[in-house]
């Protein structure tokens, strides 16, 4: 199984890193590939940040799931949400949280995730 993570890689914290290192160890050792965008692209900016949006297309579009750690401050995370979404229409691609997520009163891409996601 192909996994793309979702997950925040700018000005995330060190419990938001330790979670993912551990998800991410945790899937392989299951056996799947897991594309985990801080250890898999190359994060230099070009400038606009194109370079590392089209690694991340090329490797999402190469996944048979989803996995989504969200953190709504994290503006990639949103970018890459978007993607996956039409994933997800295009070739039935599940999308799964990785950890809870809590319903907010006002709309957002983390109440759309909640309804549009699979629980693990």
């Amino acid at each position: 199984m192909n996994v793309y993570l979702i997950c925040p890689v700018r000005n995330r914290s060190e419990e938001d890193r330790r979670f993912a290192d551990r998800y991410v160890a945790e899937l392989e050792q299951r056996g799947n590939t897991v594309h985990y965008p801080p250890r898999d692209v190359d994060q230099t900016d070009d400038g606009v940040g194109l370079k590392i949006s089209r690694a991340h297309r090329e490797a999402m579009l190469k996944c048979d799931e989803v996995h989504v750690i969200w953190d709504e401050e994290s503006k990639g995370s949103h970018f890459d949400f978007g993607m996956a979404f039409m994933l997800q229409a295009w070739k039935n691609c599940p999308i799964i949280l990785a950890s809870p997520l809590e319903e907010t009163r006002q709309k957002g891409y983390g109440n759309m995730l909640r309804v549009v996601a699979e629980r693990p």
